[in-house]
């Protein structure tokens, strides 16, 4: 019963959920402070969001195309490439459209983290449904302590992937720590600080 438990957790807040509904936060947050930001360009952001998701799992759900006999660590790399990609997407329309620097900065930790996993899954399968929740909800917390009950889902998560059988306990502690030097690295990068107000 646990085992099950553990992993509706897991499927609950699977990376591609979870950094998909901070960023719809973090999109809402910074427009929300922009007081020159209209309801179309809202619109237009979650829009590009909805796009970048879709190309994210797209490249995700590509395993064959890549691996006639997919290793172990074939899902995490994929997610991780399918993720880097649909943030490039995002990353790219922040730019044209001069939207703000908080999606930016939210974008650049998770494109950061993005590029050390794919280096290290396929010698370590550390886990990604820690690293990609702890990095999405720290950031949101170092950017507003209203966003810090978030930070439940990664702890939930360092638990719930061994419970399920998905991960060692190392493994998971791993994806926890990974995750947490991608948080610091976000909070001396950005210049959002934790009062939501622009240090910069």
């Amino acid at each position: 019963m646990l085992r099950e438990q553990a992993q509706l957790f897991s499927d609950v807040f699977a990376p591609e959920l979870f950094v998909l509904l901070c960023a719809v936060l973090a999109v809402g947050y910074e427009w929300r402070r922009d007081g020159t930001a209209t309801v179309q360009t809202l619109g237009a952001r979650y829009a590009v969001l909805v796009v970048a998701w879709g190309v994210a799992f797209v490249v995700y759900q590509s395993s064959p195309v890549w691996f006639a006999d997919p290793p172990t660590w074939a899902p995490d790399f994929l997610g991780s490439v399918g993720l880097g990609v649909g943030l490039l997407v995002i990353a790219g329309a922040w730019r044209v459209g001069e939207w703000g620097t908080l999606v930016p900065d939210y974008v650049g930790a998770l494109l950061a983290l993005t590029a050390v996993h794919l280096v290290v899954t396929p010698f370590w399968d550390v886990s990604s449904h820690v690293a990609y929740t702890a990095v999405p909800a720290g950031a949101l917390a170092v950017v507003d302590r209203r966003f810090a009950p978030l930070l439940v889902v990664p702890v939930g998560m360092v638990f719930a992937r061994p419970l399920a059988g998905a991960h060692t306990w190392l493994q998971s502690v791993g994806g926890l720590v990974l995750g947490a030097a991608f948080v610091v690295w976000f909070h001396e990068r950005s210049e959002w600080t934790v009062t939501g107000q622009r240090s910069r």
